[in-house]
C-alpha cells in the first residue's frame, strides 16, 4: 500500500477514521490496527518492512519500527519479517488449575513437543525452592507449547525424584499437574507465582523463532501440597506478544478497618 492510499484510508476512505492530529507513527499504528480488526490482515500474515513502510508512509525507518512494534499487534522470527499477532492466550494465574487442562477445556488447539526428560541433582536454586538437600535426585523436563501450530512459550519444571518414582516413564505430552495428581496423590493447593521481563536465553531464542535480542516474560511458579511442602517448581518463557495474565485479587481488611 503507498503513501496515497494510507492518506486516503487515515481520512476515513475505507470507513475506519484515524485522527489526523495524532503523531504520524501513531497514525500508521492505528491504520494496522483497523486492518487487524476488519480482517484485512489475518494472524500470521505478514507486514511490510521497516524500509518499506518508511518509504511509502514518508517517515523515518526508527518511526517504522515504533509502529510496527507498538501495542505488542505484531511478532518477529528471526531472519523471516515480522507477523500479525493471534489473539493472545489467556492465562488466570490466580487459578491452581493446569494451564494445560484449562487451555484443552476453552477448545485451545494445544500442542506439546517434550524437549528433554532427564533425570539431574538438585542445585542451589532447586534445594531453595523445593526443600530439598543439596545434591537429591529431581525429573527435570523441558516442553516447547504451540498454539496452532504457533510457538507460544517453552517450560522447563522440575519435581522430587523421591516423591514421584520413575515420572518420566509417563507421557509427558499431557498436563503433568494431572499427571502428578493421578499418579502421585500430588494436588495442587497453593502456589508461589512470580512474573517479570527479561531477554530470551540462545535456547528459548531458537525454540521460539524469536528475533535476535528479543525479550519475553517469564513465569515461575512453586506448586505446594496442602501441607505447604513444595512438590514441584516451573519456569515458563512465553513471547511477548503471545499471552495475557490476569490475577484475582482478595483484598483482607482488619475488624478495625
Amino acid at each position: 500500500m503507498d503513501a496515497a492510499i494510507l492518506e486516503h484510508s487515515l481520512k476515513g476512505g475505507d470507513g475506519h477514521q484515524v485522527p489526523i492530529d495524532l503523531p504520524r507513527f501513531q497514525q500508521v499504528v492505528q491504520y494496522f490496527k483497523s486492518q487487524i480488526a476488519n480482517g484485512s490482515l489475518a494472524e500470521h500474515a505478514p507486514l511490510p518492512s521497516e524500509r518499506r513502510i518508511a518509504e511509502d508512509y514518508d517517515i523515518s525507518r526508527m518511526t517504522a519500527r515504533r509502529a510496527l512494534e507498538a501495542e505488542g499487534f505484531v511478532y518477529s522470527e528471526d531472519r523471516r519479517g515480522r507477523f500479525v499477532t493471534p489473539k493472545r492466550v489467556s492465562f488466570d494465574v490466580s487459578n491452581m488449575v493446569s494451564f494445560v487442562a484449562e487451555a484443552n477445556s476453552r477448545g485451545l488447539a494445544l500442542e506439546i513437543e517434550v524437549v528433554r526428560a532427564m533425570k539431574s541433582q538438585a542445585d542451589a536454586i532447586l534445594v531453595e525452592k523445593l526443600g530439598l538437600e543439596p545434591g537429591a535426585e529431581v525429573y527435570a523436563y523441558t516442553r516447547l507449547f504451540r498454539n496452532n501450530g504457533h510457538a507460544i512459550f517453552v517450560e522447563t519444571e522440575y519435581v522430587n525424584a523421591q516423591r514421584c518414582p520413575g515420572f518420566l516413564e509417563h507421557d509427558l505430552h499431557q498436563s503433568t499437574t494431572r499427571l502428578l495428581e493421578a499418579r502421585y496423590d500430588l494436588s495442587a493447593s497453593t502456589g508461589d507465582i512470580a512474573i517479570l521481563m527479561r531477554a530470551a536465553t540462545a535456547e528459548e531464542t531458537s525454540l521460539l523463532s524469536l528475533a535476535r535480542n528479543s525479550a519475553g516474560i517469564e513465569l515461575t511458579q512453586i506448586i505446594r501440597d496442602a501441607s505447604g511442602r513444595a512438590f514441584c517448581f516451573g519456569r515458563q518463557f512465553w513471547r511477548g506478544e503471545a499471552a495475557r495474565f490476569s490475577a484475582r485479587a482478595i483484598v483482607e481488611r482488619s475488624v478495625n478497618d
